[in-house]
C-alpha cells in the first residue's frame, strides 16, 4: 500500500528522479518512499528498492545503496547521490539509482 506517501520537502518523487535523471546525475536528491525490497550486506552495502506510488512500470521503483538499515514495509526518507547506467554484472544493471544514501525512518 503506497497511499499517503508524501513528497519530501525540497525533494523529488521516484517518477521525477527518472524523468530528470540526466540533469540529476551526480547530484544529491531527497526522496520519500516505502521499502519494497531489502537485501543486507551485499558488496559491503545494503540494497533497497523504494516506491512512492509515482511513475509507471519501469520508472516506479528506485534502487538505493546505503550503509543504513531498513526493512521491507518501512517508510523512509532517502538522501543520496544519483548514479546512472550502473552495471554490476550477472544481469544486475540499473538505468537510475541512488548511492551512498542516508536513511531516516519516517
Amino acid at each position: 500500500d503506497l497511499t499517503g506517501i508524501k513528497k519530501a520537502k525540497g525533494g523529488k518523487t521516484v517518477a521525477e528522479i527518472y524523468a530528470q535523471k540526466g540533469s540529476l546525475k551526480g547530484k544529491q536528491v531527497i526522496v520519500r518512499g516505502k521499502v519494497v525490497k531489502y537485501n543486507a550486506d551485499i558488496m559491503g552495502k545494503n540494497w533497497l528498492h523504494i516506491q512512492d506510488g509515482t511513475g509507471a512500470p519501469g520508472s516506479n521503483d528506485l534502487l538505493v545503496t546505503s550503509t543504513g538499515v531498513a526493512k521491507a514495509g518501512d517508510t523512509v526518507l532517502i538522501e543520496g547521490k544519483v548514479a546512472l547506467n550502473k552495471d554490476f554484472g550477472a544481469g544486475y544493471s540499473y538505468a537510475v539509482m541512488v548511492e551512498e544514501a542516508k536513511i531516516s525512518k519516517q
